[in-house]
């Protein structure tokens, strides 16, 4: 049976192979947004859509039509509308396009959008299944890159965390179900916590919350804005700060967040057990009652 393409499009047609000429294969030269899909619902669309605009903009790519976008997921939605699972991830990578050997950009490169259909347990989710997930936080030993101008985006050099996610692989560290591991956290060379491996880190002390200062490191999620302002309309003071270690583990609690999973608390993380999430469990009971509001229908 022919399956290509069942899952993929580029530029607009089934196809799993791109241009070998492809900016992206040779230096990275793109973006990316992943978004959490059930049946024909885009969480958080919007938000997703300004990032990757805005982001194009700061890189010098221009970023597709946002209906065209919307077209081509919902092409390949309905090539799988009989699936027996309806929750997806959808990938959006914009690539700068083929051109010749060499890091200078030609006027006449076309940027290449891909977009790709993946299925996730609902059990992944806390937002998928409605019950706020747990798990333990890893300290790597690999760093984040201080960069400011590229600090933020969403873009293809991954690298780094592709190197700290390997590093307990896929044992726990004390030889445990691997699944007990939420996400690794990752630093600067300047000591500070900036992120996790694919997520972004938040602290309760009282009735304040802190989330590491993204200024010259690391991804500005999507559901990390969500968070912040979700905190701001709940009277929860924010403050965007460097954090340390040392400052996590006098902490009431911690917990992480990206698109996909919603929010998951944390239990552990290197000594320290942490006994409280009220903060956690009001603030995610809130993004449960209103992530209905920020669905795109395709």
């Amino acid at each position: 049976m022919n399956t290509t393409g069942k899952h993929n499009l580029i530029n607009g047609i089934a196809a799993d192979y791109i241009d070998i000429n492809d900016r992206a294969i040779h230096y990275g030269d793109g973006l990316f947004e992943t978004i959490l899909c059930r049946d024909n619902s885009l969480f958080y669309w919007h938000q997703h859509y300004q990032r990757l605009l805005s982001s194009c903009k700061k890189i010098k790519i221009h970023c597709p039509d946002e209906q065209l976008l919307l077209r081509d997921i919902k092409t390949l939605l309905a090539k799988n509308k009989n699936s027996a699972n309806n929750n997806r991830a959808v990938k959006i990578i914009i690539t700068r396009g083929s051109g010749e050997r060499g890091y200078i950009i030609s006027g006449s490169m076309a940027p290449a959008r891909l977009v790709f259909l993946s299925y996730i347990a609902a059990e992944y989710s806390s937002l998928l299944s409605g019950r706020l997930l747990s798990g333990e936080l890893y300290l790597c030993r690999q760093q984040v890159s201080i960069n400011e101008s590229l600090a933020g985006l969403k873009h293809l050099n991954r690298l780094e965390n592709v190197m700290a996610r390997n590093e307990w692989g896929d044992k726990a560290r004390h030889g445990d179900d691997a699944h007990t591991i939420a996400d690794g956290l990752m630093q600067n060379a300047d000591q500070y916590v900036i992120e996790g491996t694919m997520s972004n880190l938040f602290a309760v002390k009282g009735n304040q919350l802190f989330t590491p200062d993204l200024a010259q490191s690391g991804i500005k999620g999507v559901m990390r804005d969500v968070i912040i302002d979700i905190a701001n309309k709940m009277g929860i003071v924010v403050k965007v700060d460097r954090l340390r270690v040392e400052e996590l583990l006098a902490m009431d609690e911690l917990f992480i967040t990206n698109s996909l999973i919603g929010i998951k608390s944390i239990n552990r993380f290197k000594h320290k057990q942490y006994n409280r999430s009220d903060v956690t469990k009001v603030i995610f009971e809130t993004l449960l009652g209103t992530k209905d509001d920020y669905v795109q229908t395709v």
